[in-house]
């Protein structure tokens, strides 16, 4: 269970190498990322979001680590098209590995309490709470991603504001989604809020690279072995087992299956958020605006999975 800043590296996790075999190789014939690789469990995450979504556009950007507060992460925020009035906050800050039903309630309490901060602070004041409630995004291709759902009213600088804040856990991170306006217009927030959080969450990605809390576990198979049950494509879902048949060092057959393998594998891992494997990010561009976290080796800290 990896867990953000709250407790101690327990064990070591390396991104090593799990053979399994009647008998293993004298040389292995292919790289993996040895045991001085990765410093930690995340090294660095990369945040990618769109300028443009179908139904708004980035208009600002903030990472908190250039402010030396790492544990903040990242601020995006759009502007949603027909819809000037309502300002659209995006937080996507490290939350670590957990039971999501718990890492959501987590997420509630947390922001729960940077508003009572905002509030002994005077930056809020008379703020109303409503109902907290389960909320359900529909993602691309019929995925489902749960939430949850807090709406509140409160002044600031003089305006009454009634805001509606989503709250997601994917990835190791949290994504806090916040859409604010004033009161007379409080029906404008339910209106646009499903179409605006089905395309932000498809639209950014979040990708870490490190140990991940996991090694890389390679079952070796001699010739005529079939592939085991839980690996029908010789991968597992997680990308982190891989089935690989024992041939000569170098024949183009096995260049080409060990390519095919480490490419589904990198796939399987980077959906899951964070890879042991190489990542390049994508460089800035006109379409897409790309935030670096870098972490040292204390920042996540890991327990043994129950």
């Amino acid at each position: 269970m990896l867990r953000w800043k709250v407790i101690p590296v327990l064990f070591g996790l390396t991104a090593g190498l799990g053979v399994h075999a009647q008998e293993a190789p004298a040389a292995p014939p292919f790289a993996l990322p040895d045991e001085g690789s990765h410093r930690g469990v995340v090294d660095d995450t990369w945040i990618i979001a769109p300028k443009r979504l179908s139904d708004a556009t980035l208009t600002g950007v903030k990472n908190y680590a250039d402010e030396g507060d790492i544990a903040a992460g990242v601020s995006l925020r759009y502007r949603i098209d027909h819809a000037e009035w309502i300002i659209a906050d995006v937080f996507i800050y490290p939350a670590g590995e957990g039971d999501s039903t718990k890492m959501l309630h987590q997420a509630a309490d947390d922001f729960r309490e940077s508003v009572a901060y905002a509030e002994r602070q005077e930056i809020y004041r008379n703020v109303w709470w409503g109902d907290e409630a389960a909320y359900t995004a529909s993602l691309a291709g019929g995925k489902k991603i749960e939430g949850r759902f807090l709406p509140i009213v409160f002044d600031a600088q003089q305006d009454m504001l009634t805001s509606r804040t989503y709250l997601f856990y994917r990835k190791l991170y949290f994504v806090k989604i916040r859409l604010t306006t004033t009161v007379d217009a409080v029906d404008s927030l339910a209106e646009n809020a499903d179409v605006f959080i089905r395309n932000l969450l498809d639209g950014v990605e979040v990708v870490s690279a490190g140990t991940c809390g996991r090694k890389m576990d390679i079952v070796a198979l001699q010739p005529g072995e079939s592939l085991p049950g839980d690996l029908p494509d010789g991968v597992s879902a997680d990308g982190f087992r891989m089935a690989l048949k024992l041939t000569r060092s170098g024949t183009p057959a096995y260049g080409a299956q060990m390519a095919k393998a480490m490419a589904l594998a990198s796939k399987r891992q980077l959906a899951g958020g964070c890879t042991t494997l190489d990542y390049h990010p994508p460089l800035e561009d006109g379409t897409r605006t790309v935030l670096h976290l870098t972490f040292t080796p204390g920042d996540w800290g890991s327990s043994p999975k129950p």
